[in-house]
Formats: C-alpha cells, sequence, structure tokens
C-alpha cells in the first residue's frame, strides 16, 4: 500500500473513532431537559422526605387517626426507599386501621375516600400481605350505592353522608390496585363519575354541589377532576375516551395557577394531583410545569401546604402527595439516569475504536518495512 493511502486509511479510522466517542460528548455536553429544575426536584424532594421522617409519630401514623395523612406519607417514603423501616411502620399502623371492621370511615356513616386511599397505599407499595382483602373489599362493595358511586360527603345540615365524586374515585383506585373488584362494580363506578362531569370537562364533587373547601382529598375542581383523571387511568382508560380529553383539557387551562378558586395562590394539592395525572396521560410538558410550580411554593421546612387548609404550617398531606410527585415525575430524572450509560457506551466505542487504529498503524508500518526490505 503507498504511504500516501495509507496515511488517509488511518485519518479514516479516526475519523471514524471520533465519531464513534461523539454520543458521549454530546451527551455529556449537552444540557439535560430542565437542567435547573432537575437539580431543584432533587433538593426539593430530599427536604419534603426529611420533613416527613421527621414529622412522624413513634405509632408509624402521621396524627388526628386521619388515615390518608399516613397512606399518602408511607407511600412518599416507601417510593424512596422500599426498605423504609418509616414506610414500615406507618403500613404497620395503616393495616390495622383497615382491618378493623368496627372503625369510624366503615359502614353507612363512613367516608369511603379515606378507606380506598389507604387501600391504594397498600397495595401500590406490595403491602397487601398486612391485611385482610377479602374482608375489606367486602366492606367497600356493601356499601356502593345504586347510582355506582361511594358513601362519605355529608351537606351542611345533612343527618346522612351522599355519594361524591371523590369517595367513589379513592375508592375506585383502592380496589382496582388491589384487584378487589368485579367488572361490573367498576363500571357502575365509572359511570357514576361521568356522570359528574361539566360541559369545561371538570367533575363536580356530587350532583348538586361542585366542591367544598374544607373536604380534604378533593376541595376543589381541579383537584377533584385530576383525581377522577387518575381513577379513570386506574380502570384502564385512555386519553382516546371523549370524557378523558375533556377533562385533560381543563387541567391544561386550570395550569396556569392549578386552582379556580379567587386568591388561592398556594394550590399545591391540586397541583400535586394534576402533575400525576397529566404525566401519566402522557402530557409530560405540562407535568413538568405542575412540578415547577410545586417546587416554587415549598416551605422553608421542606414541607407544603394548601391554602384550602385551614391549619397553618406543614402538614403531611400535602407533603407527601407533593413529594409523590416529584418521585413519579420529576423532570430530567430519566435523561440523567440514562446518561451514564451514554458515557460509559461512548467510551468503550472510542477504545475499540483506538486500539484498531493502532492495530492497522502496526500492521502497515511493518508491511512497509518488509516490501522495503
Amino acid at each position: 500500500m503507498p504511504a500516501c493511502k495509507a496515511s488517509l486509511f488511518v485519518v479514516l479510522l479516526v475519523v471514524i473513532s471520533i465519531s464513534s466517542m461523539s454520543p458521549a460528548v454530546s451527551a455529556s455536553t449537552s444540557p439535560a431537559s430542565h437542567p435547573v429544575l432537575a437539580s431543584s426536584a432533587s433538593s426539593g424532594l430530599e427536604a419534603a422526605l426529611h420533613w416527613l421522617a421527621k414529622e412522624q409519630s413513634p405509632d408509624g401514623s402521621y396524627g388526628e387517626s386521619f388515615p390518608p395523612y399516613t397512606a399518602a406519607a408511607a407511600y412518599a417514603l416507601w417510593l424512596n426507599d422500599t426498605h423504609s423501616p418509616k414506610a414500615s411502620s406507618a403500613y404497620a399502623w395503616l393495616a390495622a386501621q383497615l382491618n378493623n371492621s368496627t372503625n369510624w370511615f366503615w359502614g353507612g356513616y363512613g367516608e369511603f375516600d379515606i378507606p380506598g386511599v389507604s387501600l391504594y397505599s397498600l397495595a401500590n407499595s406490595s403491602n397487601l400481605q398486612l391485611i385482610h382483602v377479602s374482608s375489606v373489599a367486602s366492606s367497600f362493595l356493601d356499601f356502593q350505592q345504586s347510582n355506582g358511586g361511594f358513601l362519605g360527603f355529608w351537606p351542611n345540615g345533612a343527618s346522612n353522608p351522599v355519594t361524591s365524586s371523590v369517595d367513589t374515585a379513592e375508592a375506585l383506585r383502592g380496589l382496582v390496585s388491589a384487584r378487589a373488584i368485579n367488572a361490573s362494580s367498576q363500571q357502575l363506578a365509572v359511570s357514576y363519575l361521568i356522570g359528574l362531569q361539566n360541559s369545561d370537562g371538570s367533575f363536580n364533587l356530587t350532583n348538586t354541589q361542585p366542591y367544598a373547601l374544607d373536604y380534604s382529598l378533593g376541595p376543589e375542581p381541579v383537584s377533584i377532576t385530576a383525581l377522577v383523571l387518575l381513577a379513570l387511568r386506574d380502570a384502564s382508560y385512555t386519553d382516546a375516551n371523549t370524557h378523558v380529553s375533556k377533562a385533560l383539557n381543563f387541567l391544561t387551562t386550570a395550569s396556569s395557577k392549578y386552582s379556580m378558586m379567587a386568591n388561592d395562590t398556594n394550590a399545591v394539592y391540586s397541583a400535586s394531583l394534576s402533575a400525576l395525572a397529566l404525566y401519566t396521560f402522557g402530557r409530560t410538558a405540562l407535568a413538568n410545569d405542575a412540578i415547577a410550580f410545586i417546587l416554587s411554593h415549598q416551605n422553608s421546612d421542606g414541607g407544603f401546604r394548601d391554602s384550602t387548609r385551614s391549619s397553618p404550617g406543614s402538614n403531611a398531606l400535602d407533603t407527601a402527595w407533593a413529594s409523590i410527585a416529584l418521585e413519579q415525575v420529576a423532570p430530567g430524572r430519566a435523561f440523567s439516569s440514562f446518561l451514564p450509560e451514554v458515557v460509559i457506551f461512548g467510551i468503550i466505542a472510542g477504545i475499540i475504536a483506538l486500539a484498531v487504529i493502532v492495530g492497522v498503524v502496526v500492521y502497515l508500518v511493518h508491511r512497509n518495512k518488509t516490501q522495503t526490505q
């Protein structure tokens, strides 16, 4: 091989080797999606989880004997560390509440959003073995009403509770996650929810009341709509469904402040549920915007408080759901976790290409010497 051709061949191999390393170079120098936000999400989540760990009671609960606080906190802690002793303690307490058939939230005067979110948390954290699933499911389904809804909301002055979208959505999510509801009961619940949808895509709390600010798991239209969307997704509905697409359009419209209420500037809970709902249905950019909103409203102690709450300061419910949203939606995380693999692949490819170059050069030099002799 003439010397000039050999030189060109070597140059060509060098170009090839550089191009093989370029994915690693570009990956390491190109900014990830929302790089600042991804860093902020990580530190914000760490602070929120620290708050949850610090505020847990010795018995594993989060005060007020109100399971939804503990259910959300346990799930947030478990998502961060499936072997978390604090999550285990919370789930042991939560399971004891569900297994107690005489507990205040069961029965005709109960509130089925409470056992619903508790069952959802236990099921999705692989802790169903802690409860008597058949008994718990029976306690739910015995009180599903003929309209398909589940009881729980007490209108002002009422002597009995009525069915609501919040109670039904939470009950449906729990039962579906635990695989403890038959197709007929599931469809009845879905039909009830769809019957509460407004023309703008939002969902009412009941057939006579659009919302109630003191109903903690769904205090206003945005959080109610996001919760119903999550329940419909759990029931295998997609955005191809007209009711789902209308609800997503409503959340998109509301995404500038995540509340339809006047003076509600700290709608952290509805933003958290919206982030999860939007992300679940593939609206990633909007979900990332919700994450940014959540982070911008984090308290100095690391916790969160939605402005609809009557008590001041951070609380476990809002802090936990904000944490769950950060854990499941946090922008940049998927790219960041993929980045080291890209870098490693590029380095390996570059080393192989360099080895090939050295081998070819040695061969050519040896061949030229042989031909010269």
